[in-house]
């Protein structure tokens, strides 16, 4: 599978409380005909993640220590957060694996092609993860859609958030549906991309630690 498709992973650590969020960005293949493609793609960059987050989460010596006695010690905790252009829908392989934490190698997205232990056992990965715009009914997506084109709308964007380190407290609605009325696709003069934005405000798992909030932002192009 020779695809240049990349992902970037970086560590955040409050300076105080020692409090940590793994934060990832990913893309996707583009083309909807490869859902295989993709599946192998999440499955890589879980795998990676696994690995970084045990590596990262490791309670350093020189990490500070809660700022009175009563304070929590938030130094061994970490968050994760994972902003991904999965080019797939709520209804694709590549989204039941991330929400569900596992998915069958038998699964029609893998187009009957082998891939290895994916399609031997099948992929799984440690983390509760659940969509920040999964606000809906039984959890359905919110947003009518991220990409907006003459020839395609539909939600292919999500911000991923581990639910044992964040809760998400608010998110942006998408434009107006009297706007779009009027517009073919994006970009336009008031949306410089096909993708909208994704604004969503979480809060960590302690609330009284100086109000920590990360307001966190999904941009492409």
């Amino acid at each position: 599978m020779n695809r240049d498709d990349i992902a970037v992973a970086c560590l955040l650590r409050h300076k105080v409380d020692g409090y940590k969020l793994v934060v990832a960005n990913a893309h996707f293949f583009w083309d909807p005909a490869f859902s295989d493609v993709k599946l192998v793609q999440a499955g890589m960059l879980m795998e990676e993640l696994e690995d970084l987050y045990a590596k990262w989460s490791v309670k350093r010596k020189d990490e500070p220590k809660p700022s009175s006695p009563t304070a929590p010690d938030l130094s061994g905790k970490t968050a994760l957060v994972v902003c991904v252009d999965m080019n797939s829908t709520p209804d694709s392989g590549v989204y039941e694996f991330l929400f569900r934490g596992q998915l069958g190698p038998s699964h029609p997205d893998f187009k009957g092609h082998r891939y290895g232990k994916y399609t031997e056992v099948g992929m799984s990965h440690p983390f509760s993860l659940r969509s920040a715009y999964a606000q809906g009914p039984s959890g359905a997506e919110i947003l009518p859609f991220t990409n907006y084109t003459p020839g395609f709308s539909g939600v292919i964007d999500y911000i991923w958030y581990g639910t044992t380190g964040l809760s998400v407290e608010a998110v942006m609605d998408g434009p107006e549906a009297a706007y779009i009325e009027n517009v073919v696709g994006f970009p336009d003069p008031h949306f410089p991309s096909e993708y909208i934005p994704q604004p969503t405000h979480t809060q960590t798992f302690h609330p009284s630690i100086l109000n920590l909030f990360f307001s966190l932002y999904l941009f492409y192009r």
